[in-house]
């Protein structure tokens, strides 16, 4: 097989992360998997030994500039037209009310779920000019559309990542197309465990809370991994060839209060 065309997919270790490599891969995509856990290698080489194209995995902490500098360097040195960069890659935090705000805290989310993402595609950009017909995702959460209680560092982060989404898309258009997916519940482990967290808060079973936040969601249930990374995956296609600055809420039909 010929390698034809590159993305760069941030966060892959995670459950949203394989997700959207393995929709990738599927799709003939070869890739550089980033991700702070040390497995990211042995992943990649998976997913090169099952789909035959090229994947590289790069251990590297998002917060480090000269990091994300050298996975556009390694992208630039496969010689494969990079053109697609898919930033999923975030982090979450315990419920801090503003009167107790660790500001170290604050720093670290924005570093991670805002900053790293503008680093990453002011690195990015001339290759995906030049490779033509490219488009950078970014996945900011429900939680960037309004603003929850205890959680403020999360959300503004997230709603940064939607604003600078519809700022890089004008920049950016009509060479390279920027976008958006803002995931609502998702059935991961940290769903679960975020549920009996707050169950225990209140006193009440596991199964009683998940029969309240699910019954918020219209489809009665959060996505699976596999929807969420769908979305991104569309957005990387030329049936998302119209799609400029927009992002899709992928929460199973929440509404915003």
């Amino acid at each position: 097989m010929t390698d034809t065309k590159l993305c760069i997919l941030t966060g892959a270790a995670g459950e949203v992360g394989r997700a959207t490599a393995r929709r990738f891969a599927e799709s003939g995509w070869s890739m550089i998997l980033c991700d702070r856990m040390a497995d990211i290698s042995a992943l990649a080489n998976d997913f090169s030994a099952e789909f035959g194209r090229t994947c590289l995995g790069i251990q590297m902490d998002l917060a480090n500039d000269q990091e994300v500098d050298r996975v556009a360097k390694t992208a630039n040195e496969t010689g494969i037209p990079l053109r697609f960069l898919g930033l999923v890659a975030a982090i979450n935090h315990p419920a801090v009310s503003i009167e107790n705000i660790d500001m170290a805290l604050w720093d670290r989310v924005h570093n991670i779920n805002l900053r790293a993402n503008v680093k990453f595609i002011s690195a990015c950009v001339p290759q995906l000019r030049k490779a033509g017909n490219a488009s950078i995702v970014n996945v900011a959460s429900y939680w960037g559309r309004e603003g929850h209680a205890y959680f403020s560092p999360y959300c503004t982060s997230k709603a940064a990542l939607i604003s600078l989404t519809q700022s890089v898309a004008a920049e950016l258009a009509p060479d390279i197309r920027v976008n958006c997916v803002a995931p609502g519940n998702i059935n991961t482990p940290m769903h679960f465990n975020a549920l009996a967290v707050e169950a225990e808060k209140r006193g009440i079973s596991a199964d009683e809370m998940r029969e309240i936040e699910w019954a918020k969601i219209p489809m009665g249930r959060p996505a699976e991994t596999a929807e969420i990374a769908s979305a991104i995956h569309f957005l990387s296609t030329d049936d998302a060839s119209y799609f400029i600055g927009a992002t899709l809420d992928v929460n199973g039909g929440c509404r915003f209060t």
